[in-house]
C-alpha cells in the first residue's frame, strides 16, 4: 500500500520544505510601485506559507495513515496540483516581471507539477484510484 502513496508522499514533504525555505527566506525585493511584485509577494508572506504547512503536514499524515475512502487521495492529488500550480505562475511572473530569465526555483517548482499531473492522469480514473 505505500506503492499508492509514495508520490504524493514526495509531494507533501516537498510542500513542507517550500514552507519552511518561504518562510524562512523573506522576499529580498519589493516594490509597492510594482503592483504586480508587491501582489507576487503575497505567495510568501506569512498566511501562504502557513497554508503549505497545514496542507503538507495533512496530506503527509493522510498517506501515512493509508487512507483511502472518500476520494481522499484524489482530493489530494487536485489540492497539492493546484497549490503547486499557483505557486509555478507566481514565480513565472516573478521572473518575467524582475530579471527576464527563468530561476531555477522556477524550473523545479515546474517539474513538482508536471509530476503531480502526471501521476493523477497515469493513476486516478473518475476520481477512483486504477493502480501503477
Amino acid at each position: 500500500m505505500l506503492k499508492r502513496n509514495i508520490n504524493l508522499m514526495i509531494t507533501a514533504i516537498e510542500t513542507l520544505i517550500l514552507g519552511f525555505v518561504l518562510i524562512f527566506n523573506h522576499p529580498d525585493f519589493d516594490d509597492p510601485r510594482r503592483p504586480v511584485l508587491h501582489a507576487i509577494n503575497v505567495f510568501r508572506s506569512w498566511p501562504a506559507c502557513a497554508s503549505l504547512l497545514i496542507i503538507g503536514i495533512a496530506v503527509l499524515i493522510l498517506t501515512i495513515s493509508n487512507y483511502h475512502n472518500h476520494y481522499a487521495d484524489f482530493s489530494a492529488n487536485v489540492i497539492m496540483g493546484a497549490l503547486w500550480m499557483a505557486y509555478f505562475m507566481a514565480f513565472l511572473v516573478q521572473d518575467a516581471f524582475s530579471k527576464l530569465s527563468l530561476s531555477v526555483d522556477t524550473v523545479m517548482i515546474g517539474f513538482v507539477v508536471i509530476r503531480i499531473f502526471l501521476d493523477a492522469f497515469r493513476h486516478y480514473q473518475r476520481g477512483v484510484w486504477v493502480g501503477g
